[in-house]
């Protein structure tokens, strides 16, 4: 496969259409700092803006409405020192037109401080906002639902299998009835990752608990909380049990625990024809979303928990959903996406950690090139939104993970930990 040359980049648009205040900051401030008499500085600025020699105070008078502009300006200069131009030329790299490209399409937002930083979109997504499948990116709502429902006292993540199904499931087994939903929201449950038949598409109109009792049905594929693999089945289970918890549907919950709070207003997780929900949506897969939409996630979860001046989270809980939760077991080799990372929590990879291992980066990322993350150190939210109809696999995987690290390298360096 030839090697797609990146296209030229445009000139930054972060800091340089500021060049002259640079420039008028620079000037202001360094004769500030060279002499010790301030007031005399600024008196003679502003005796030069009137083309006058002022006396002091009047000069000075005179010179705060101008002193208060050039600050505006250095501060919006400030604001806006990062060169995006790597990153914008390392999507190039894989979504444009040609048939090498593994996108025909996608948008990016860094977030930082409660502003874009960056937004830019990139072949057939210049000029439209598309609602598209983001496959995995799914968990981290789906987890965000659960965490919401353990906060109020609906569940615990200790609630097991027997709890809301007893035996009415078949094959029913005391080691399958001791699952938790814990195990289940972090891969550790032994529940098989084949895809379940259940989960196509042609079976969205059963009932989310015929499907999770399908599962539970089949034999385990090894003892619970003694491997960690990746798949969607376990937390269709997990769905079903939050839905017996409460008395709502998914989608119900979907409602009310987060597309609501979060004022997501194009995502759910699937219709029919005639517009209603599924009723047997992909709890670990089937969202629908935009990249704005999405950025209200990952925005909240940098705010430890805020979002519009309410408390969606608490910063406990959000604490707790980014802990190693599958008990550091070994992980199974064909079914682990992100090997590098340092476990798993509630929905979200664990990308990197400080030298106590808090979680410092987490990331949620879907088969089809969706990805958010957070990182903590840096102070930024972001969000690649895309959509692949056939799975990118380990290629687009891999430009992700290069995404994660350029956005990392603009912002600042990565944390080191001492040696020992």
């Amino acid at each position: 496969m030839a090697t797609k040359v990146a296209a030229q980049p445009p000139p930054p648009t972060s800091g340089g259409e500021f060049w002259w205040s640079w420039a008028l900051c620079g000037m202001l401030f360094r004769r500030l700092f060279e002499t010790g008499d301030r007031r005399t500085v600024l008196a003679r600025v502003a005796s030069k803006r009137f083309h006058s020699v002022l006396p002091e105070r009047l000069a000075m008078r005179r010179v705060l409405p101008f002193l208060a502009l050039f600050l505006g300006l250095c501060g919006s200069s400030m604001a806006q020192i990062y060169n995006f131009r790597p990153i914008t030329a390392h999507i190039n790299t894989f979504v444009g037109p040609d048939q090498e490209d593994l996108l025909t399409g996608a948008s990016m937002i860094v977030i930082k401080d409660g502003k874009a930083i960056y937004k830019k979109s990139f072949g057939d997504y210049k000029n439209v906002a598309p609602r598209v499948a983001i496959a995995s990116g799914s968990k981290w709502l789906s987890a965000l639902v659960i965490q919401r429902l353990v906060d109020t006292g609906s569940m615990r993540w200790t609630d097991t299998v027997a709890d809301y199904f007893g035996n009415d499931y078949p094959n029913a087994s005391f080691v399958k009835g001791a699952i938790t939903l814990r195990q289940l929201f972090t891969h550790t449950s032994g529940v098989t990752v084949e895809a379940a038949t259940c989960l196509s598409v042609e079976y969205k109109n059963m009932a989310l608990d015929d499907c999770a009792k399908t599962i539970l049905s089949k034999q385990l594929s090894w003892a619970p909380g003694t491997l960690f693999a990746y798949g969607e089945n376990s937390m269709q289970v997990a769905g079903a049990m939050a839905q017996r918890a409460t008395a709502k549907t998914w989608a119900q919950l979907v409602e009310t625990e987060l597309t609501g709070p979060l004022e997501m207003k194009r995502t759910d997780f699937g219709v029919t024809e005639r517009g209603t929900p599924f009723s047997n949506p992909t709890v670990a897969g089937g969202a629908r979303s935009t990249m704005m939409d999405y950025a209200n996630v990952v925005q909240m979860v940098l705010q430890r928990g805020e979002f519009n001046s309410t408390q969606y989270l608490s910063p406990e809980s959000l604490a707790i959903m980014q802990r190693d939760q599958t008990g550091g077991v070994p992980t199974n080799p064909d079914a682990d996406p992100f090997p590098a990372s340092f476990g798993y929590g509630y929905g979200t990879w664990r990308n990197l950690v400080d030298c106590t291992g808090t979680a410092i980066e987490i990331s949620a990322t879907g088969v089809y090139g969706t990805s958010g993350w957070v990182n903590h150190e840096q102070g930024i939210a972001a969000v690649f939104f895309s959509w692949r109809q056939l799975p990118g696999g380990d290629i687009l995987r891999d430009k992700i993970t290069q995404l994660w690290a350029l956005v990392r390298d603009v912002i600042d360096e990565p944390p080191q930990c001492p040696t020992r």
